[in-house]
């Protein structure tokens, strides 16, 4: 019996309405949004999805339409060096349907070069997908990578969120100015509130670099906004000058 007759035969016994194989290759050779919360994935997008996901920061969520038909969905992960030394780390990928009614789960290892796995399958009706990309779990050491996700075939994109939809949410100083150092909450209208009181405003500079303006106290800095990690030094994107928690 072939990898992908037993694997349907397995989703058969189990009644659920989608049946996956599962490839792993090697692969042969622009950031999209990343949600951090499981109930408010963000809309994956047409082509290649760029993402950066470790184990301080936390998983990332994603959603699609998929069906009727064929879906291919492909993930990729490079693991990060450590020191300018290669580390060993594993990527977890799951994808189920919104009811959770039915989950297929991945693993992919990694030390310096990328690999991969290929999930296909069909849908028999249009069903939206919840992809969950999980870094290593747990440690001192800063452990994760890059990933890529595509999906392609029978498969449906909702538009991309704006710039000012993907700053909202709750931040972690990780440079501390102004002696603040306690959560800091953005705000859907300008607004940034930290908990210790302070209160400060936002502002897009620009869309296309994802550039805003934060001000509160005596600060007043342009931060470029990397989804799914923070707000960073534009200069040098390694700085995280708040880190995205939720």
């Amino acid at each position: 019996m072939t990898m992908y007759s037993a694997t349907i035969s397995r989703f058969l016994r189990w009644s659920l309405p989608l049946a996956f194989s599962v490839i792993c290759i090697l692969p042969t050779t622009a950031a999209r949004a990343q949600s951090l919360d499981s109930h408010h994935p963000a809309p994956l997008q047409p082509g290649d999805n760029n993402g950066t996901v470790d184990n301080f920061v936390g998983s990332n969520y994603f959603y699609l339409t998929g069906g009727p038909g064929s879906v291919t969905i492909t993930v990729s992960y490079k693991s990060m060096g450590l020191l300018g030394n290669a580390q060993r780390s594993s990527l977890n990928v799951e994808l189920t349907d919104d009811k959770h009614s039915w989950s297929e789960k991945r693993t992919i290892s990694s030390v310096q070069q990328s690999n991969s796995t290929k999930m296909v399958g069909n849908l028999k009706v249009p069903t939206r997908l919840i992809l969950s990309i999980m870094p290593p779990s747990g440690g001192l050491v800063r452990m994760g990578g890059d990933y890529v996700v595509s999906a392609a075939g029978a498969v449906k994109f909702d538009p991309p969120l704006s710039p000012a939809e993907q700053i909202v949410g709750t931040y972690t100083p990780m440079v501390i100015q102004n002696n603040e150092d306690s959560a800091a909450k953005f705000e859907p209208n300008g607004i940034l509130e930290f908990a210790s009181g302070t209160m400060g405003r936002w502002k897009l500079f620009d869309a296309g670099s994802m550039t805003f303006t934060v001000t509160y106290g005596s600060v007043r800095q342009s931060l470029k906004l990397i989804p799914g990690r923070g707000l960073v030094d534009p200069h040098d994107p390694t700085v995280i000058v708040l880190q995205r928690t939720h």
